[in-house]
């Protein structure tokens, strides 16, 4: 993506991670990494990275993510893959019911 400011232009990207829940730093295994164009969205990449990770020998069984990730499509896959979701749900999210 280029973005521009008042006085630059640059290229950006996005690293997503998938990583396990272990507190100390050098014991969390990053199970699965994904790289996109800066102007993807966070949220459609979570299917993906549970996959990656599972494709690695990972039982996952919970995922938590922002507010990016509180899509319809990604509360589906984790209720019809018996995934605890920890995500913080968009405002709208909770005043539409979904």
């Amino acid at each position: 993506m280029d973005t521009k400011t008042a006085d630059t232009s640059f290229f950006w990207y996005k690293t997503h991670i998938a990583m396990t829940s272990e507190r100390i730093i050098t014991a969390t295994i990053i199970t699965a990494t994904i790289i996109t164009s800066g102007e993807k969205h966070d949220g459609k990449e979570l299917r993906k990275l549970v996959e990656k990770s599972q494709a690695n020998g990972i039982e996952v069984e919970a995922v938590i993510g922002d507010g990016a990730y509180s899509e319809k499509e990604n509360i589906e896959y984790c209720e019809d893959n018996n995934i605890k979701r920890i995500i913080k749900l968009k405002k709208e999210k909770i005043e539409n019911n979904g």
